[in-house]
């Protein structure tokens, strides 16, 4: 398999991902689990562009990692950093367990999914900018 349709794998499940987080929040579902699959729409865009450049990431969960690396690649990707997508690692994970005393709001849930749309979005066009100059 090439790393295009890899890359393309990873991709498709980071929009469902997205569109899983939507729909619990549609239907009010606990607030930690639609955060979980937002940071995971956002880790899977990541490695997406990972893929692409052949740029290992090893087995890793946290997005500030994720975005440095992507940096490397491409320096306007710090602009996650300053959009604060990365806050969304720390929150997923520890609000998965019941004795952290975390309690997300509502509010971090619209916040969680929107930070998920933008990334992903600021991620797939970023790709298909590179694909039109190398084209």
């Amino acid at each position: 398999m090439s790393k295009e349709e890899i890359a393309e794998k990873w991709l498709r499940k980071a929009y469902t991902d997205l569109r899983v987080a939507e729909k619990l929040f549609e239907i009010g579902e606990e607030p930690w689990v639609i955060v979980f699959h937002a940071q995971q729409a956002v880790e899977k865009a990541l490695k997406t562009y990972l893929v692409l450049h052949n740029k290992h990431f090893g087995k890793t969960h946290n997005l500030s990692r994720l975005i440095d690396l992507c940096s490397e690649i491409d320096k306007e990707l710090q602009q996650l950093h300053e959009l604060d997508i990365d806050e969304l690692y720390p929150l997923a994970i520890e609000a998965r367990y019941p004795d952290t005393g975390i309690e997300i709001t509502v509010n971090e849930v619209r916040e969680a999914i929107e930070k998920a749309r933008t990334a992903i979005s600021f991620v797939t066009r970023k790709i298909e900018s590179e694909r039109a100059k190398n084209s």
